[in-house]
């Protein structure tokens, strides 16, 4: 899935634009509010049918919709939305549906200057990178996540009755321990995959010992859930929420066996997101039938010049790379394949 070209129309501050993309990638380069990181939410939201923000904040002010295009090697994805009638996508002038089976048709990793939150932020951050990440190359994992998530709203409906039924309780975790127990396995899986990656890539910016766990809230086997809600049933009807399963559990990432999150200098947390993405795109090249799309947003600014190297070497792993930066001698040195389109003005 290589991208030739980016139509975007009511998109956050363009009314409309169109963007020719070089076979490795584009640089968009100009001053701040431009629109720059604003191109890269619309390939991502044509990927992972989601942007950086709320549907509802990508539309151009005054408009009741907005469309994004790509055109690709092996056809064309038109993905729009609109108040009250929500996301339609559309391959080659067929619409998908249901919307998740496009999720994973195109791969993509994304690095903005806000990931730092996967370390410094909560369990829910961590979770959803995974979750994402996951759902890029197993329909089936989408498809758990979606039905647990679904089936958690009822089980918690449900304890905030006075006096449920037990038997629809029941009922009800019967089906998030099925659901929960095949999530906890796949992230396990995951999470050991990619702390090998991680491991790997990290030795090259840095000499610390690297950890990455998966922290449960449960052991994933249906005796285990059972029993735990023997013990915690009590609780949860007082508190009206369920409190074990994969919606409560956290992703931790050790730094010579102390939590990176308190313990990591800022180098280090660099060193480790750019580790992280460099895993996430082997993952991906591994898991899917092609690489992903690279989205390297402000990277220039936040990142000293072997931080930057390494992003030049990742970049060649992916299928594409799209850059958004200030500073078009920056991007020219670390990025020299690539295409450089500057923007002067909002379109």
């Amino acid at each position: 899935m290589i991208v030739h070209a980016l139509e975007v129309q009511n998109f956050r501050s363009y009314e409309r634009g169109l963007f020719e993309v070089g076979e490795k990638g584009v640089a968009w380069v100009g001053p701040n509010a431009v629109g720059k990181t604003t191109l890269l939410e619309a390939i991502y939201k044509a990927a992972l049918l989601r942007g950086f923000g709320r549907d509802e904040e990508m539309i151009r002010e005054g408009a009741t919709f907005y469309r994004t295009r790509l055109r690709l090697s092996e056809g064309v994805v038109e993905i729009s939305y609109e108040r009250g009638k929500g996301t339609r996508v559309r391959w080659n002038e067929e619409t998908i549906l249901p919307l998740a089976r496009w999720i994973g048709k195109i791969p993509v990793v994304v690095l903005r200057p806000a990931d730092q939150a996967w370390i410094e932020g909560s369990a829910a951050v961590r979770r959803k990178w995974v979750d994402r990440l996951l759902c890029q190359v197993s329909p089936a994992y989408l498809s758990a996540l979606t039905q647990y998530e679904k089936a958690l709203m009822q089980r918690n409906a449900l304890l905030s009755v006075s006096e449920p039924s037990l038997s629809q309780l029941e009922a009800w975790e019967n089906l998030l321990i099925q659901l929960g127990t095949f999530i906890q396995q796949a992230r396990l899986r995951g999470a050991e995959r990619l702390l090998l990656l991680i491991q790997k890539f990290y030795a090259e910016l840095g000499d610390e010992s690297i950890d990455l766990k998966y922290k449960i809230s449960v052991s994933p086997t249906p005796e285990a859930w059972r029993q735990a809600w023997q013990q915690l049933r009590r609780r949860e009807l007082n508190l009206g929420r369920t409190l074990i399963g994969p919606h409560l559990e956290d992703f931790v990432v050790c730094l010579e066996g102390r939590e990176a999150r308190a313990y990591a200098s800022e180098g280090q947390k660099k060193s480790l997101l750019i580790s992280l993405k460099w895993a996430e795109v082997e993952y991906l090249r591994s898991m899917s039938p092609s690489s992903p799309l690279l989205l390297l947003d402000d990277m220039g600014e936040k990142l000293d010049e072997s931080r930057l190297a390494a992003l030049g070497k990742l970049s060649h792993l992916a299928a594409q790379i799209f850059v958004t930066d200030t500073d078009q001698r920056r991007v020219r040195k670390i990025f020299p394949d690539l295409s450089v389109v500057e923007l002067n003005r909002k379109k």
